[in-house]
Protein backbone atom coordinates (compact mmCIF):
# COMPACT_ATOMS: atom_id res chain seq x y z
CA UNK A 1 0.00 0.00 0.00
CA UNK A 2 2.47 2.31 1.30
CA UNK A 3 4.84 1.49 -2.62
CA UNK A 4 1.49 2.22 -4.26
CA UNK A 5 0.68 5.62 -2.61
CA UNK A 6 4.34 6.37 -3.32
CA UNK A 7 4.20 5.75 -7.15
CA UNK A 8 0.79 7.38 -7.95
CA UNK A 9 2.23 10.84 -5.26
CA UNK A 10 5.66 10.69 -7.60
CA UNK A 11 4.07 10.47 -10.74
CA UNK A 12 1.55 12.99 -10.03
CA UNK A 13 4.68 15.39 -9.00
CA UNK A 14 6.49 15.12 -11.52
CA UNK A 15 3.41 15.58 -13.84
CA UNK A 16 2.91 19.12 -12.14
CA UNK A 17 6.51 19.83 -12.20
CA UNK A 18 7.18 19.67 -15.66
CA UNK A 19 6.31 22.62 -17.75
CA UNK A 20 7.04 21.46 -21.25
CA UNK A 21 3.92 19.93 -22.29
CA UNK A 22 6.60 18.02 -25.29
CA UNK A 23 4.37 13.92 -25.16
CA UNK A 24 8.30 12.64 -24.35
CA UNK A 25 8.92 15.31 -21.57
CA UNK A 26 5.62 14.45 -19.88
CA UNK A 27 6.17 10.70 -20.56
CA UNK A 28 10.35 10.99 -19.05
CA UNK A 29 8.77 12.79 -16.29
CA UNK A 30 6.33 10.72 -15.35
CA UNK A 31 8.48 7.38 -15.56
CA UNK A 32 11.49 9.63 -12.96
CA UNK A 33 8.97 10.07 -10.07
CA UNK A 34 6.61 7.49 -10.62
CA UNK A 35 10.40 5.15 -10.43
CA UNK A 36 11.36 7.58 -7.45
CA UNK A 37 8.03 7.55 -5.86
CA UNK A 38 8.49 3.20 -5.98
CA UNK A 39 12.01 3.21 -4.26
CA UNK A 40 11.41 5.62 -1.36
CA UNK A 41 7.69 4.03 -0.91
CA UNK A 42 9.57 0.60 -0.91
CA UNK A 43 12.39 2.16 1.39
CA UNK A 44 10.23 3.48 3.81
CA UNK A 45 7.63 0.17 3.51
CA UNK A 46 9.94 -1.89 5.04
CA UNK A 47 11.06 0.52 7.77
CA UNK A 48 7.53 0.99 8.74
CA UNK A 49 7.03 -3.41 8.70
CA UNK A 50 10.12 -3.10 10.83
CA UNK A 51 8.82 -0.70 13.43
CA UNK A 52 5.56 -2.18 13.46
CA UNK A 53 7.08 -5.59 14.02
CA UNK A 54 9.33 -3.92 17.19
CA UNK A 55 6.22 -2.22 18.52
CA UNK A 56 3.86 -5.55 18.44
CA UNK A 57 7.00 -7.39 20.25
CA UNK A 58 7.09 -4.57 22.83
CA UNK A 59 3.51 -4.21 23.25
CA UNK A 60 3.13 -7.62 23.78
CA UNK A 61 5.89 -7.27 27.03
CA UNK A 62 4.29 -4.06 28.34
CA UNK A 63 1.83 -4.64 31.09
CA UNK A 64 -1.71 -3.67 30.46
CA UNK A 65 -1.62 -0.91 33.35
CA UNK A 66 1.48 0.96 31.21
CA UNK A 67 -0.26 0.60 28.04
CA UNK A 68 -3.33 2.37 29.37
CA UNK A 69 -0.96 5.17 31.46
CA UNK A 70 1.22 5.17 28.59
CA UNK A 71 -1.68 5.83 25.58
CA UNK A 72 -3.44 8.50 28.41
CA UNK A 73 -0.02 10.22 28.28
CA UNK A 74 0.54 10.36 24.41
CA UNK A 75 -3.04 11.52 23.58
CA UNK A 76 -2.27 14.09 26.09
CA UNK A 77 1.00 15.19 24.44
CA UNK A 78 -0.71 14.95 21.03
CA UNK A 79 -3.51 17.09 22.43
CA UNK A 80 -0.71 19.84 23.51
CA UNK A 81 1.51 19.70 20.49
CA UNK A 82 -1.66 20.29 18.49
CA UNK A 83 -2.31 23.29 20.53
CA UNK A 84 0.85 24.77 20.41
CA UNK A 85 1.93 24.05 16.73
CA UNK A 86 -1.78 25.17 14.99
CA UNK A 87 -0.36 28.66 13.93
CA UNK A 88 2.01 27.03 11.65
CA UNK A 89 -0.66 26.08 9.30
CA UNK A 90 -1.05 29.64 8.55
CA UNK A 91 2.41 30.11 7.56
CA UNK A 92 3.34 31.16 3.58
CA UNK A 93 4.87 27.83 3.05
CA UNK A 94 1.59 25.36 3.73
CA UNK A 95 3.82 22.21 3.28
CA UNK A 96 6.48 23.25 5.82
CA UNK A 97 3.76 24.47 8.40
CA UNK A 98 1.80 21.27 8.01
CA UNK A 99 5.07 19.06 8.28
CA UNK A 100 6.25 21.05 11.32
CA UNK A 101 3.15 20.40 13.16
CA UNK A 102 2.83 16.73 12.64
CA UNK A 103 6.48 16.73 13.71
CA UNK A 104 5.43 18.89 16.68
CA UNK A 105 2.69 16.42 17.33
CA UNK A 106 4.69 13.27 16.82
CA UNK A 107 7.34 14.75 19.25
CA UNK A 108 4.70 16.09 21.76
CA UNK A 109 3.15 12.74 21.90
CA UNK A 110 6.24 10.45 22.45
CA UNK A 111 6.98 12.72 25.14
CA UNK A 112 3.62 12.35 26.77
CA UNK A 113 3.68 8.61 26.38
CA UNK A 114 6.75 8.08 27.99
CA UNK A 115 5.48 9.96 30.67
CA UNK A 116 2.97 8.74 31.09
CA UNK A 117 4.50 5.18 31.91
CA UNK A 118 6.94 6.65 34.14
CA UNK A 119 4.42 8.08 36.38
CA UNK A 120 1.72 5.38 35.64
CA UNK A 121 -0.18 5.80 38.98
CA UNK A 122 -0.49 9.50 38.55
CA UNK A 123 -1.69 9.33 35.40
CA UNK A 124 -4.35 6.58 36.24
CA UNK A 125 -5.55 8.77 39.29
CA UNK A 126 -5.94 11.64 37.17
CA UNK A 127 -8.55 9.51 35.37
CA UNK A 128 -9.81 8.04 38.21
CA UNK A 129 -8.46 4.49 37.07
CA UNK A 130 -6.38 2.06 39.20
CA UNK A 131 -4.27 -1.09 38.08
CA UNK A 132 -2.49 -3.46 39.66
CA UNK A 133 -0.21 -6.33 38.88
CA UNK A 134 -1.12 -9.27 40.00
CA UNK A 135 0.70 -10.18 43.48
CA UNK A 136 2.54 -12.82 42.67
CA UNK A 137 4.39 -11.24 39.62
CA UNK A 138 5.15 -8.86 41.88
CA UNK A 139 8.11 -8.47 43.55
CA UNK A 140 9.66 -5.57 45.77
CA UNK A 141 13.19 -5.30 46.38
CA UNK A 142 15.37 -4.49 49.50
CA UNK A 143 18.92 -3.56 49.69
CA UNK A 144 20.25 -6.85 51.29
CA UNK A 145 18.45 -8.24 48.18
CA UNK A 146 20.01 -5.88 45.81
CA UNK A 147 23.50 -6.98 46.90
CA UNK A 148 23.32 -10.11 46.52
CA UNK A 149 24.82 -11.67 43.74
CA UNK A 150 22.45 -14.52 43.64
CA UNK A 151 19.55 -12.49 42.63
CA UNK A 152 21.09 -11.61 39.07
CA UNK A 153 21.33 -15.89 38.59
CA UNK A 154 17.73 -15.99 39.97
CA UNK A 155 16.28 -14.25 37.05
CA UNK A 156 18.74 -15.10 34.73
CA UNK A 157 17.47 -18.62 35.53
CA UNK A 158 13.94 -18.10 35.65
CA UNK A 159 13.65 -18.48 39.56
CA UNK A 160 12.15 -15.18 40.06
CA UNK A 161 9.90 -13.60 37.32
CA UNK A 162 7.79 -10.69 37.10
CA UNK A 163 7.90 -7.03 37.44
CA UNK A 164 10.34 -6.00 40.33
CA UNK A 165 9.85 -2.65 42.34
CA UNK A 166 12.79 -0.62 43.57
CA UNK A 167 12.14 2.43 45.73
CA UNK A 168 13.94 5.57 45.52
CA UNK A 169 14.73 5.17 48.97
CA UNK A 170 16.31 1.85 49.14
CA UNK A 171 18.45 3.01 45.75
CA UNK A 172 19.32 6.35 48.41
CA UNK A 173 20.01 3.58 50.70
CA UNK A 174 22.67 1.46 48.80
CA UNK A 175 24.16 4.62 47.38
CA UNK A 176 25.09 5.87 50.77
CA UNK A 177 27.03 2.05 51.06
CA UNK A 178 28.55 2.68 47.48
CA UNK A 179 29.90 6.16 48.82
CA UNK A 180 31.34 4.55 52.37
CA UNK A 181 34.09 4.89 53.75
CA UNK A 182 34.80 1.02 54.37
CA UNK A 183 36.05 -0.95 51.45
CA UNK A 184 33.92 -4.24 52.00
CA UNK A 185 30.62 -1.73 52.15
CA UNK A 186 31.27 -0.14 49.41
CA UNK A 187 32.06 -2.59 47.00
CA UNK A 188 28.79 -4.21 48.09
CA UNK A 189 27.13 -1.26 47.17
CA UNK A 190 28.97 -1.29 43.93
CA UNK A 191 28.05 -4.60 43.43
CA UNK A 192 24.88 -3.82 44.33
CA UNK A 193 23.96 -1.07 41.35
CA UNK A 194 26.12 -3.04 39.19
CA UNK A 195 23.39 -5.91 39.20
CA UNK A 196 20.44 -3.51 39.07
CA UNK A 197 22.47 -2.25 35.73
CA UNK A 198 22.77 -5.61 34.78
CA UNK A 199 18.95 -5.95 35.26
CA UNK A 200 18.05 -2.86 33.11
CA UNK A 201 20.21 -3.78 30.30
CA UNK A 202 19.81 -7.21 29.84
CA UNK A 203 16.34 -6.53 30.17
CA UNK A 204 15.70 -9.70 32.49
CA UNK A 205 12.92 -8.30 34.31
CA UNK A 206 10.57 -5.49 34.34
CA UNK A 207 12.33 -3.30 36.53
CA UNK A 208 10.97 -0.01 37.82
CA UNK A 209 12.08 2.79 40.20
CA UNK A 210 9.02 3.84 42.57
CA UNK A 211 9.48 7.67 43.35
CA UNK A 212 7.10 7.69 46.20
CA UNK A 213 9.27 7.84 49.71
CA UNK A 214 6.74 7.07 52.37
CA UNK A 215 7.94 10.00 54.87
CA UNK A 216 5.67 8.59 57.44
CA UNK A 217 8.22 5.85 57.78
CA UNK A 218 11.23 6.76 59.52
CA UNK A 219 12.55 3.09 58.85
CA UNK A 220 13.86 1.70 55.45
CA UNK A 221 12.85 -1.59 56.28
CA UNK A 222 9.30 0.11 57.00
CA UNK A 223 9.30 1.60 53.84
CA UNK A 224 9.82 -1.45 51.51
CA UNK A 225 6.97 -3.19 53.75
CA UNK A 226 4.66 -0.01 52.95
CA UNK A 227 5.59 -0.59 49.29
CA UNK A 228 4.98 -4.11 48.95
CA UNK A 229 1.47 -3.72 51.33
CA UNK A 230 0.14 -1.07 48.65
CA UNK A 231 1.28 -2.29 45.72
CA UNK A 232 0.19 -6.02 46.97
CA UNK A 233 3.22 -7.52 46.19
CA UNK A 234 5.63 -9.94 47.81
CA UNK A 235 9.16 -8.85 49.09
CA UNK A 236 12.83 -10.51 48.30
CA UNK A 237 14.91 -9.90 51.10
CA UNK A 238 17.89 -11.36 52.92
CA UNK A 239 17.54 -9.52 56.12
CA UNK A 240 15.30 -11.78 58.59
CA UNK A 241 13.82 -9.18 60.82
CA UNK A 242 12.54 -7.47 57.99
CA UNK A 243 10.97 -10.82 56.38
CA UNK A 244 9.43 -11.66 59.65
CA UNK A 245 8.07 -8.11 60.11
CA UNK A 246 6.32 -8.26 56.42
CA UNK A 247 5.01 -12.36 57.27
CA UNK A 248 3.04 -11.13 60.24
CA UNK A 249 1.61 -8.17 58.36
CA UNK A 250 0.12 -11.10 56.09
CA UNK A 251 3.33 -10.28 53.07
CA UNK A 252 5.13 -13.16 51.03
CA UNK A 253 8.43 -12.89 51.76
CA UNK A 254 10.98 -14.76 49.18
CA UNK A 255 14.20 -15.23 51.04
CA UNK A 256 17.47 -15.63 48.47
CA UNK A 257 19.19 -17.31 51.67
CA UNK A 258 16.29 -19.61 51.87
CA UNK A 259 16.16 -20.56 48.39
CA UNK A 260 19.96 -21.46 48.22
CA UNK A 261 19.49 -23.37 51.35
CA UNK A 262 16.80 -25.60 50.15
CA UNK A 263 18.94 -26.30 46.46
CA UNK A 264 21.88 -27.38 48.90
CA UNK A 265 22.50 -30.97 48.24
CA UNK A 266 21.37 -32.94 51.69
CA UNK A 267 24.59 -34.11 53.72
CA UNK A 268 23.22 -36.71 56.87
CA UNK A 269 25.39 -37.57 59.73
CA UNK A 270 27.55 -41.05 58.76
CA UNK A 271 28.06 -39.51 55.47
CA UNK A 272 31.56 -39.29 53.98
CA UNK A 273 32.60 -36.08 51.73
CA UNK A 274 35.72 -34.44 50.50
CA UNK A 275 36.42 -30.53 51.97
CA UNK A 276 39.39 -28.69 51.42
CA UNK A 277 40.71 -27.26 54.84
CA UNK A 278 41.85 -23.98 55.00
CA UNK A 279 42.12 -22.41 58.51
CA UNK A 280 42.09 -23.61 61.88
CA UNK A 281 38.96 -23.36 63.69
CA UNK A 282 38.05 -21.40 67.17
CA UNK A 283 38.63 -24.61 69.19
CA UNK A 284 41.94 -26.34 69.77
CA UNK A 285 42.64 -28.54 67.10
CA UNK A 286 39.96 -28.14 64.80
CA UNK A 287 40.15 -27.24 60.80
CA UNK A 288 38.14 -25.14 58.75
CA UNK A 289 37.03 -25.90 55.10
CA UNK A 290 34.05 -24.64 53.00
CA UNK A 291 32.04 -26.72 50.56
CA UNK A 292 31.20 -25.26 47.03
CA UNK A 293 28.23 -23.94 47.79
CA UNK A 294 29.55 -22.04 50.78
CA UNK A 295 28.60 -24.46 54.17
CA UNK A 296 31.12 -24.45 56.32
CA UNK A 297 32.60 -27.71 57.46
CA UNK A 298 34.56 -27.70 61.10
CA UNK A 299 36.56 -30.50 61.56
CA UNK A 300 37.90 -32.06 64.56
CA UNK A 301 41.35 -33.34 65.11
CA UNK A 302 41.59 -30.98 61.35
CA UNK A 303 44.67 -28.89 62.38
CA UNK A 304 47.27 -30.99 61.05
CA UNK A 305 45.52 -31.17 57.84
CA UNK A 306 44.74 -27.21 56.80
CA UNK A 307 46.17 -26.62 53.07
CA UNK A 308 44.90 -29.82 51.85
CA UNK A 309 42.01 -31.98 50.88
CA UNK A 310 40.66 -34.58 53.21
CA UNK A 311 37.67 -36.85 53.09
CA UNK A 312 35.96 -35.85 56.43
CA UNK A 313 33.04 -38.54 58.27
CA UNK A 314 29.85 -35.72 58.87
CA UNK A 315 29.01 -36.26 62.48
CA UNK A 316 26.50 -33.47 62.32
CA UNK A 317 24.09 -30.67 60.63
CA UNK A 318 23.15 -27.71 62.05
CA UNK A 319 20.67 -25.23 60.08
CA UNK A 320 20.95 -21.40 61.49
CA UNK A 321 19.66 -18.54 59.74
CA UNK A 322 23.38 -17.49 59.24
CA UNK A 323 23.48 -20.82 56.81
CA UNK A 324 24.44 -24.56 57.55
CA UNK A 325 27.01 -25.77 59.54
CA UNK A 326 28.74 -29.19 58.97
CA UNK A 327 30.89 -30.96 62.22
CA UNK A 328 32.74 -34.10 61.60
CA UNK A 329 36.11 -35.64 61.53
CA UNK A 330 39.06 -36.88 59.36
CA UNK A 331 38.26 -39.97 57.68
CA UNK A 332 40.57 -43.11 57.91
CA UNK A 333 43.25 -43.10 60.87
CA UNK A 334 43.62 -39.42 61.18
CA UNK A 335 39.96 -39.90 62.49
CA UNK A 336 40.39 -42.73 64.87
Amino acid sequence: MVVAVFTFGGHEIAQSIVTDETPGRLLLGAVLGATTGYVAGGILGRSVATLIGLAERQLARLPGADLVAGTLGGVMGMMVGALLGWPLLFIPLRPVGAASLAFLIIVLGSLGYGAGISKREDILQLFGLSFRTRAPDLRVLDSSAIMDPRLLECVRSGFLRGTMLVGQFVLDEVQAIADSADQVRRNRGKRGLEMLSALHREGLADLRVVDKMYPEFAEVDAKVVALARERGGSIVTNDVALGRIAELQGITVLSLNSLSDALRPAVLPGEQIRVAIQKEGRERGQGVGYLEDGSMVVVEGGKELVGSDAEVVVSSVIQSSGGRMIFGKPAGPAGS
